[in-house]
């Protein structure tokens, strides 16, 4: 489960709208705000449960007991109330660096600091209630909700604002400290209690053995994909297929990798696409694509009601470039953001992930950094051309699952990206 993206949904139109009219703030900007506050609150929770302090996070949750108001129902009540109870949350999870957290969301979601600071405080007890209400919805305790966590850390890590990969560090965070009872023949506890984290602790630890037998040197030759050990994410990971570019799963071979193209000047890059086509669209819009270009690929794959929604059908986008070391994107890559906002506008049920990727140059956390920040902006860049901010999410996955080899400035080029994947049709 990605608690991210179901904490998200919880978050609808309605409530969106009523966040705008009490803070004054955009629809848009309000998505930003709770893209960047959910991750944000999360790895605040996560940062402390890892410490063993369940007894905090039972009073931020209501005393997990699933029968709190959701979203809309707290945005009916008193505003100041529900102001002050944000401000606490806050100050509980963060302490001295609640500034540094706001100021992060605020730069973030591009919002200015004292309205970023008001919609932070209104969306905290939302995003602690409706975890309360996922808690009492799957009849998880506390460490049971923690193990969640932990199996999502990659994800809250890489969604986190810029700015607080050190101060929400979760690299150094663990395992979730947990209090075993003593049991006797008196007092046998039921195993109901403890099953939920037992469910995911025993498969983590046969995980974890399994791929510290493979890093002694037994491989099997047929393994083309990789397991995150510690996410389970099937979103990014194991056998990612890329249809635009043919790659498939991360850690790939050389002979799997090729792509015909080449470098331009820049170092980008360019994929052979073939010969330029004309597609008409289902509302009447035409658009020039080639061949084997995204946009042809990912209109098949729309209208091929053969081919069901998955996390694992990812597509390349192949003329879609940024400034070096920089989230800005190159006056180049309009032409196919132009046509990718065409295609969601002709398909208005389709929904898309953007999933952005370097190349292994460098820092890993740095890396994690700039992929998700470039891939929030491709959201933004297709908001900006009339697409409903709220039918897209981003997230970055820094030089993990690479299509192509780092060894050569051809193979870090090509995995220097932004992927894309349907999650609704």
């Amino acid at each position: 489960m990605n608690l991210i993206e179901t904490l998200k949904d919880q978050m609808n139109s309605g409530v969106v709208s009523s966040l705008s009219q009490k803070i004054g703030l955009s629809d848009e900007q309000v998505n930003a705000g709770i893209s960047a506050g959910i991750p944000t609150i999360l790895a605040g929770i996560l940062k402390k449960g890892s410490n063993g302090d369940t007894g905090f996070l039972g009073k931020i949750l209501g005393n997990v007991t699933g029968s709190g108001k959701s979203p809309d129902e707290l945005l009916s009540g008193d505003h100041e109330s529900l102001l002050e109870k944000g401000k606490s949350i806050l100050g509980d999870l963060f302490g001295g660096d609640t500034d540094a957290i706001t100021n992060a969301v605020s730069s973030s979601s591009g919002i200015n600091g004292a309205k970023a600071t008001g919609l932070l405080a209104m969306i905290t007890p939302l995003i602690t209630g409706g975890i309360s209400k996922l808690m009492g919805s799957n009849g998880w305790s506390i460490t049971d909700f923690l193990g969640k966590l932990f199996e999502n850390k990659a994800d809250i890590a890489a969604a986190l604002p810029a700015g607080l990969g050190s101060t929400l560090s979760l690299a150094n965070v663990n395992i979730p400290k947990i209090n075993v009872p003593n049991v006797n023949s008196d007092a046998v506890q039921s195993p109901k209690s403890g099953s939920g984290f037992l469910k995911w602790l025993i498969p983590l630890l046969i995980i974890l053995a399994a791929a510290w037998w493979f890093s002694k040197g037994c491989h099997s030759p047929k393994v083309s994909g990789t397991v995150d050990s510690l996410s389970a994410k099937v979103d990014s990971a194991g056998a990612k297929i890329d249809s635009a570019a043919g790659g498939v799963g991360s850690k790939i071979d050389q002979a799997k990798a090729v792509v015909a193209g080449k470098l331009n000047e820049a170092g980008d890059f360019v994929k052979e696409l073939g010969t330029k086509i004309s597609k008409k669209l289902p509302d009447g819009t035409e658009i020039s694509i080639a061949e084997n270009s995204v946009e042809d690929s990912l209109i098949s794959f729309i209208e091929d009601k053969n081919k069901p929604v998955d996390k694992t059908t990812w597509f390349t986008f192949d003329r879609l470039y940024f400034e070096t070391g920089k989230s800005v994107l190159k006056p180049e890559s309009q032409e196919q953001l132009k046509n990718i906002a065409a295609i969601l506008k002709a398909y208005p049920n389709v929904q898309l992930k953007m999933g952005g990727y370097t190349d292994n140059t460098g820092d890993a956390a740095v890396n994690l950094k700039i992929s998700n920040e470039r891939a929030n902006a491709a959201l933004q860049a297709l908001a900006k051309l009339g697409v409903d901010a709220k039918r897209l999410t981003a997230e970055g996955y820094g030089q993990e699952h690479p299509v192509a080899s780092n060894d050569t400035p051809e193979g870090r080029a090509q995995n220097r990206r932004i992927d894309v994947r349907v999650t609704q049709k």
